[in-house]
């Protein structure tokens, strides 16, 4: 760290300061961003514990690492409290020109910890969050510190970034943004298409749904388990995988819950991959039917680049990827009839995949396509002023 410092001191390039909430984020999210911001910049990527995999991965594209101690989960301000103290030196060491934090805690951890440095802040609000779920009073108890810990993060921003317009709409009317503040919408976390992008297999004996992502109740799991159930008791045939990790949140679907499903032959549990583009190309329909607190899910958007269609919800975040009718079908959220439905129309017209995969792929190259998000994110930062 000490050495990437003294170079740094060195230089002639602005510092760049790029915080994340979890360490594989800074390739799997934001390596295209980092390879276009070590250009222009003299990149520290910072993320809880870096692994060596990932601090090889983010060298190799030319930036320095810095590894904090901020837990992903937990809300436990004494441990919260060390690592922001520990973060705060290394911040004070670097002594960033610009600062980009995304996830709640780099948000209200990582803008603080730069607040007395000469630095431009930024936060990127990748959705919501469980933190702004208020059943019960623990969950009101969460949300109410979550709010004020956020609103006195953004009182220090330069510009908030957020992913679709109701969370904007949301923080505003919480107050937990002012309305006067410097934000935008810049939908999604963009795609690499040369990465992923369709390749040729064999066609499926059966219809094949995919869903990806963390396996938590909010992400549709229930849902999608009782439309399965649903149309196999019609006699309809067909396959439901799973792809993702058991989340120890309060809302996560358990191991073991998960190994009996695919015991029963209902779903078919795939396990979790460093790469979900093998399972992606083998898969005929992306299927997402969460009302978790998106930002804009980032797997449909490797999905769409994949050229599925895909089904998912009408809730923000989610319905920002799909026109109706024609990539795919919008269902109402906790609404297991209504994705059953959805489900039917493909596997009594196989037709439509092909159809409404290769319109989700000129839709992301429209709107996902990575380079075209991250030059939207520089342009708001004013980064190409420089």
């Amino acid at each position: 760290m000490k050495s990437a410092i003294n170079k740094l001191q060195n230089s002639k390039k602005p510092k760049f300061l790029l915080i994340g909430g979890f360490a594989s984020s800074l390739i799997n999210f934001r390596g295209p961003l980092i390879a276009e911001l070590v250009k222009r910049f003299e990149v520290f990527a910072a993320a809880p514990f870096i692994d060596l995999e990932t601090k090889e991965k983010v060298e190799s594209l030319g930036a320095h690492v810095v590894s904090t101690e901020f837990q992903r989960t937990g809300v436990n301000p004494i441990a919260d409290y060390k690592a922001y103290t520990a973060f705060k030196k290394q911040v004070n060491s670097i002594k960033p020109d610009y600062t980009l934090a995304y996830t709640i805690k780099p948000v209200v951890f990582g803008l603080k910890a730069v607040m007395h440095t000469d630095s431009k802040r930024f936060a990127l609000i990748t959705g919501r969050g469980s933190g702004f779920d208020s059943n019960g009073f623990k969950a009101k108890f969460i949300k109410l510190i979550v709010t004020q810990l956020y609103r006195n993060s953004l009182k220090m921003a330069d510009g908030v970034v957020f992913q679709n317009e109701e969370d904007r709409t949301f923080f505003v009317n919480e107050k937990i943004l002012m309305a006067r503040s410097n934000s935008t919408v810049i939908e999604g976390t963009g795609v690499d298409m040369s990465h992923y992008r369709a390749f040729h297999r064999k066609e499926n004996v059966k219809v094949t749904f995919l869903f990806v992502a963390r396996l938590i109740k909010e992400k549709g799991i229930p849902e999608l388990i009782r439309a399965t159930e649903q149309l196999k008791k019609a006699g309809l045939d067909f396959e439901v995988q799973l792809l993702g990790w058991v989340d120890p949140n309060p809302g996560g679907i358990s191991k073991t819950e998960i190994e009996e499903l695919h015991a029963s032959g209902l779903v078919n549990y795939l396990g979790t991959t460093d790469d979900i583009r093998p399972y992606m190309n083998e898969a005929d329909i992306f299927v997402l039917p969460s009302y978790y607190n998106e930002g804009l899910p980032r797997t449909i958007q490797e999905a769409m680049a994949m050229e599925k269609p895909i089904i998912t919800t009408d809730h923000p975040g989610c319905k920002e990827t799909v026109v109706e009718g024609e990539n795919g079908f919008l269902v109402p959220t906790k609404d297991a009839e209504a994705l059953a439905g959805a489900m039917k129309k493909f596997i009594e017209n196989p037709k439509l995949i092909e159809k409404m995969g290769k319109r989700s792929y000129h839709l992301c190259k429209e709107k996902f396509d990575v380079d075209k998000i991250n030059a939207q994110l520089l342009k708001f930062m004013e980064v190409y002023d420089l």
